[in-house]
């Protein structure tokens, strides 16, 4: 049976800090961006893995309320959370805000949803590195939180 295990990465040096099964951005001040997460995924009990792709599912804040610049990985130019990928770890993408975007929320749950971001392979079980962070605009008050699903197809 295939398992995908989440790891995460120092965002300074790309150490591994460890397997995880939650993202926590921390506090964020209203008005700014959290610190950016570093995380790949490892795929085991398979032989190979393809087609990874990485959606919103849910989110207490609007993720996207009307997205620009759309690229062939599915992601856009502006957007509350942020998303790239790399096949080697990029310290400079690890500590600044993130310039791409989730076009929006996966409503469907489903791989062929639009809003998902297409993720390359690093090697034939493991994703490219994922940075992740999140805006919290000048209007949100309180706690935010979401839910990321992982899609993928396998031999």
């Amino acid at each position: 049976m295939p398992s995908v295990t989440t790891r995460e990465y120092n965002p300074t040096t790309g150490a591994l800090v460890g397997n995880v099964s939650s993202v926590n951005f921390g506090s964020v001040v209203v008005g700014s961006h959290s610190s950016v997460r570093v995380l790949d995924f490892a795929f085991s009990g398979i032989t190979a893995v393809s087609n990874i792709k990485i959606g919103v599912t849910g989110c207490t804040l609007d993720v996207n309320e009307s997205p620009e610049d759309g690229q062939d990985d599915g992601s856009a130019g502006n957007g509350r959370l942020g998303v790239m990928h790399t096949d080697a770890f990029d310290k400079s993408l690890a500590t600044s805000m993130l310039s791409r975007h989730f076009a929006g929320t996966n409503d469907t749950g489903l791989a062929t949803n639009a809003n998902n971001v297409r993720i390359g392979n690093r090697t034939d079980t493991v994703s490219q590195f994922v940075y992740l962070d999140m805006e919290f605009g000048g209007n949100d008050v309180g706690v935010a939180s979401g839910t990321y699903k992982v899609f993928f197809d396998f031999e």
